[in-house]
């Protein structure tokens, strides 16, 4: 037994947010298409007894009342899948070709009914008010803000979230949180270089973009490391590059795109103006245009330092405290901020590794979890709720 609350998890509970997760395993939908699951979680938290209404179009937000007078804590899963293939080759693998829970989504989906069941079996007892947040669109559609936007917040006093992982090297069990910094912000570009078009073999009766652009990527890469303060922790990506129609043409048009990962939200902005110099100066060294996008996405994740404590003194009681380890910042993003930025929250880090030398990370087309880690995640909702009222 992995949990050593007294009593854990009901028997039945467990294994039947198994079920539920290879449910949404099999089933998985895309961001902003998330029909099928969030119809099937409103119909589960209304056979919980637990209010129900919509947000984000795809998103369900539930609320249960416990004893008047307390005060209100969010618990946050997310919904939809990544445009994957699946290889998996689970009994319960994806049935919608293209698309997969290849993130944990389905886990997470399942082990926040899973609190749910739970918590509304213990209501009674419970010192104020849970809402559960099953947000659609974090796949980089900004699903946490339309929630926000849709009053998905109004009334919460704080927000706790989790995810699974399944890294090498971390045991099943793990949980990784505590205060302060613990996942970038996130801002995404592209730059689209425009010349004229012509025959491969006279490329000076044309105005070549792929060069340009190889010049301004490699330029680019000089922004870290000599005009951003080092201890200002950065990443630039450029994710794809695409020019031309075949080999004896001149390309007349070449965009790249790409991310830009930060803790500093002014570094967005020093990125931004940087870039745009560059860009600007290379499409007029070699004679093009260059048509400059930036937007900003979503902001660092930062950890409240009062709910960061609480979420290690509940971890260390679910997993032992040799399980549990400080934050180490981590350069993915997401979407949680927009929750954390605007109320007290924590989210924290679930080792659920297979530990049998064939982990693949999050986003990997052979992604699976351990699922006896379902029962810790389950149960960190349910204890940090409880911790969180009983203040």
């Amino acid at each position: 037994m992995i949990v050593e609350l007294p009593g854990g998890l009901h028997l039945d509970t467990k294994s039947w947010v198994i079920e539920l997760r290879r449910e949404f395993h099999r089933y998985p939908e895309l961001s902003g298409q998330e029909v099928r699951t969030s119809a099937r979680v409103e119909e589960i938290l209304k056979s919980l007894g637990i209010e129900t209404r919509r947000a984000a179009r795809t998103g369900v937000v539930g609320t249960l009342r416990g004893k008047a007078g307390g005060k209100t804590i969010g618990l946050r899963a997310d919904m939809d899948a990544l445009e994957q293939e699946e290889k998996t080759g689970l009994p319960f693998a994806s049935e919608h070709k293209g698309v997969m829970h290849a993130c944990g989504h389905d886990a997470h989906t399942a082990m926040l009914l899973g609190a749910a069941r739970e918590l509304a079996g213990q209501k009674d007892s419970l010192k104020g008010t849970v809402v559960f947040l099953f947000q659609p669109a974090e796949e980089g559609l900004g699903g946490a803000r339309m929630m926000v936007e849709d009053g998905a917040l109004q009334g919460v006093d704080a927000v706790f979230g989790e995810h699974v992982l399944a890294f090498p090297g971390a045991p099943a069990g793990t949980v990784a949180t505590g205060p302060g910094p613990m996942l970038a912000g996130m801002a995404m570009f592209k730059a689209i270089f425009k010349g004229k078009g012509g025959h491969g073999a006279m490329p000076h009766l044309s105005v070549d973009t792929v060069v340009p652009a190889c010049h301004a990527i490699t330029s680019m890469e000089s922004i870290v490391t000599k005009e951003i303060d080092s201890a200002m922790r950065t990443v630039i990506s450029v994710g794809q590059v695409h020019g031309g129609t075949r080999m004896n043409i001149i390309a007349d048009e070449t965009w790249f795109d790409g991310s830009v990962r930060f803790f500093a939200p002014e570094v967005a902005g020093l990125v931004e103006e940087k870039m745009g110099r560059i860009l600007r100066s290379t499409a007029e060294a070699f004679r093009t245009s260059v048509d400059f996008q930036y937007r900003k996405g979503v902001p660092p994740t930062v950890n409240d330092p009062e709910m960061g404590a609480l979420a290690v003194e509940v971890a260390k009681r679910v997993v032992g405290a040799g399980k549990v380890m400080p934050i180490s910042p981590v350069m993915g993003s997401e979407d949680f901020a927009y929750y954390s930025e605007r109320v007290p929250g924590v989210y924290v880090g679930l080792s659920a590794s297979k530990g049998d030398g064939k982990d693949y990370p999050n986003h990997h087309p052979q992604f699976d979890i351990n699922e006896d880690m379902l029962e810790v995640g389950t149960t960190l909702h349910v204890e940090f709720a409880k911790a969180f009222l009983a203040r």
